[in-house]
């Protein structure tokens, strides 16, 4: 009985170890529109497998991605990019709502974004380049 309940916390420990999740990285980086920091909206940063990373950009463009909590980073890997950015035209006290995008439309698509990323360990903050061309 004894060698049963061994044997028993052994494949328990082995099973929990082999099954940690994706692996993440730090990944931050910078958002820019025709040459200027994007000082709003988010961005998302979807691998070919696994959850989407994302983050809020800040006053200065900059972001920090996060995939399962805030700033916790990105799956390893080639992934697509998308933005959004929209006029936030939620009355005061009201209900949140967006007005139209600030940039153009396809960046707030994946499919259509043409943005894609190699994350990795040790790689420098990524440089998202957005253009009205």
């Amino acid at each position: 009985m004894a060698r049963f309940l061994l044997l028993t916390l052994l494949a328990c420990v082995v099973s929990a170890g082999c099954n940690r999740g994706p692996t993440l990285v730090p990944a931050s980086g910078r958002v820019t529109f025709n040459g200027k920091p994007l000082d709003a909206g988010a961005i998302m940063v979807q691998p070919i497998a696994g959850p989407a990373a994302q983050a809020k950009i800040g006053p200065d463009g900059t972001f920090q991605l996060g995939t399962f909590k805030p700033g916790d980073g990105a799956i390893v890997g080639m992934a697509t990019v998308r933005v959004f950015c929209r006029k936030d035209i939620t009355p005061p006290g009201g209900e949140q709502a967006w007005g139209p995008s600030l940039i153009p439309e396809r960046y707030n698509r994946f499919d259509t974004s043409g943005l894609t990323v190699d994350i990795k360990a040790g790689m420098p903050p990524l440089e998202i380049s957005l253009s009205s061309k």
